[in-house]
């Protein structure tokens, strides 16, 4: 302490070696995007019940799936691991920008970003996939 008293904190100033300080990764965006990913897919799958079903619902969660069918004519291999791979990439995507102190920017942005997919994917989608 100071003879001027408490000094406060900056976490972003650098430490006694220099460099700056690092955030810890704590990934809680991950891993709760690790966990939508089977359960939203699970319940696209129930609603589609087997093609004899409504694709609407997997254009909502999975819009970039849902849009490569406009190529592909059918839902792919690839698109199923995109699909899946899709809610752990945002958390990724958050988990760093939380580290960086910019949460708030990336999760409006995301959120903007996934409803132009939506929007397109109802657009662009093969007509076979729109009832």
């Amino acid at each position: 302490m100071s003879a001027t008293g408490p000094q406060a904190h900056d976490p972003s100033a650098s430490n006694d070696s220099g460099s700056p300080r690092r955030v810890r990764f704590r990934g809680l965006p991950t891993i709760l995007g690790v966990l939508f990913a089977p359960l939203a897919l699970y319940l696209v799958v129930l609603a589609a019940g087997g093609g004899h079903g409504t694709y609407y619902a997997a254009k909502l969660p999975f819009p970039w799936t849902m849009m490569s069918t406009a190529v592909t004519k059918s839902i792919t291999q690839p698109s199923v691991v995109l699909g899946i791979a899709q809610y752990p990439l945002y958390g990724i995507i958050l988990d760093v920008a939380r580290s960086k102190g910019r949460l708030t920017p990336a999760v409006l942005t995301l959120v903007a970003v996934h409803l132009c997919a939506i929007m397109l994917a109802f657009v662009i989608s093969n007509p076979s996939f729109t009832p």
